[in-house]
C-alpha cells in the first residue's frame, strides 16, 4: 500500500462513544495493521456554551472523564483487532471538523463512522461533511455495512473527468492491498431521443455501449499497468450512477468514489449520488478528493 506524498503512515480514527465510531475504530485498526501504520485515536471535546457557569471546573472535568472513557474503550477494541499496532491518542477541546482537518494534513487516511454521538454527530451529512470534503488533505474512509472484513471486490465509479485518475489509482491500490478483484462501473443515461436517432443512422445500442467500453478500457489501462496483479471487471451500464454503484457494492469490501465528478458521478459528495452512497452503501465507502495530489505538490 503506498502513502501519498507529504503524508505520514498514520491512520486516524474519529472516536465519540457511538457504536458506529467503535466499528470505525475496528476498521481503522485493520487498516493500520494492513498498512503497517500507526493508529491515532482522535476525540474532540465540545467547548462549553459561552453562558455556561462552571466556576469549579466540574462540568469540564465530567466531559473529559466521559471522553477518556470512550477513548479507553476504543483503545481496547483496536488492540483486540490488531495487538501489534502502535496507537496514539489525541483528546482536545475543539470542534470536530477543525480537529479532523488538521489530522488529515499528516495522515494517510481518516476513518469515521456513518453516524455518531457527541462531537461527531451528523458526520458526513452536515457541516463536518462539507468541511472534510472541501479541506481534508487525505482520503476519508466511511465505515458502513457489517462488522466482518469482507473479502469481496473493490468497486469504483469510472467517468470522464480528469480528476477521476486519482480515484481509479487509489481503487487499484486498495484492491491490490486486499488481494481482491476491482469492479469498475461506468453508468450513463442515454440522451432523450438518442435511440431513435441511432436507429435512423443505422447505429445500434450495442455499438454505443461498445464506444463507451473502449473509453473505459483506455481510462483503466494506465492504472492497470501499475498494478498488474489486480484482476479487473469492467461494466458499462445504463441508469443512475448511485443505484448502479449500490447494486455492484453488494458483497463488496469497499466502494471508492471521488468527491466530485462529471456525467454519472457529478456532485458525488454534495449531491444526490453522494447522499445515496453514504446513506445506503452496504459496505465501507472511501471518498477520494480530486486534485489532492496537485494541492500536495503546491504545499510541499
Amino acid at each position: 500500500m503506498t502513502v501519498p506524498i507529504g503524508h505520514s503512515n498514520v491512520v486516524v480514527a474519529g472516536v465519540d462513544g457511538s457504536e458506529s465510531a467503535q466499528r470505525a475504530v475496528r476498521w481503522a485498526a485493520r487498516e493500520a495493521a494492513r498498512r503497517e501504520a500507526q493508529l491515532r485515536l482522535v476525540h474532540a471535546e465540545l467547548p462549553l456554551p459561552a453562558d455556561a457557569l462552571d466556576m469549579t471546573g466540574m462540568a469540564r472535568s465530567a466531559l473529559h472523564d466521559e471522553a477518556m472513557g470512550w477513548v479507553r474503550e476504543a483503545f481496547a477494541a483496536a488492540k483486540e483487532i490488531a495487538p501489534g499496532i502502535d496507537i496514539q491518542v489525541r483528546v482536545e477541546v475543539n470542534t470536530p471538523a477543525w480537529l479532523l482537518e488538521q489530522e488529515s494534513r499528516t495522515a494517510a487516511l481518516v476513518v469515521v463512522g456513518s453516524r455518531g454521538l457527541g462531537g461527531f454527530t451528523g458526520l458526513l451529512l452536515g457541516s463536518i461533511a462539507l468541511a472534510l470534503s472541501c479541506h481534508a488533505m487525505c482520503p476519508v474512509f466511511v465505515v458502513r455495512g457489517g462488522e466482518s472484513d469482507s473479502d469481496g471486490p473493490v468497486v469504483v465509479g469510472v467517468n470522464g473527468a480528469p480528476e477521476n485518475w486519482l480515484v481509479l489509482d487509489r481503487a487499484f491500490e486498495e484492491a491490490e492491498a486486499r488481494g481482491t478483484a476491482l469492479v469498475a462501473v461506468h453508468a450513463w443515461h442515454p440522451p432523450l431521443g438518442t435511440e431513435e436517432i441511432a436507429a435512423a443512422v443505422g447505429i445500434a445500442w450495442p455499438e454505443l455501449d461498445a464506444a463507451r467500453e473502449a473509453r473505459v478500457e483506455q481510462r483503466l489501462a494506465s492504472c492497470a499497468g501499475r498494478h498488474p496483479g489486480v484482476r479487473v471487471e469492467r461494466h458499462v451500464v445504463h441508469g443512475s450512477a448511485a443505484h448502479r454503484l449500490l447494486e455492484f457494492a453488494a458483497g463488496a469490501s469497499l466502494l471508492v468514489v471521488g468527491s466530485r465528478g462529471t456525467g454519472g458521478l457529478r456532485g458525488m459528495v454534495l449531491g444526490s449520488t453522494s447522499q445515496a452512497v453514504i446513506r445506503h452503501a452496504p459496505c465501507p465507502v472511501l471518498l477520494v478528493r480530486p486534485g489532492l495530489a496537485e494541492q500536495m505538490e503546491e504545499t510541499g
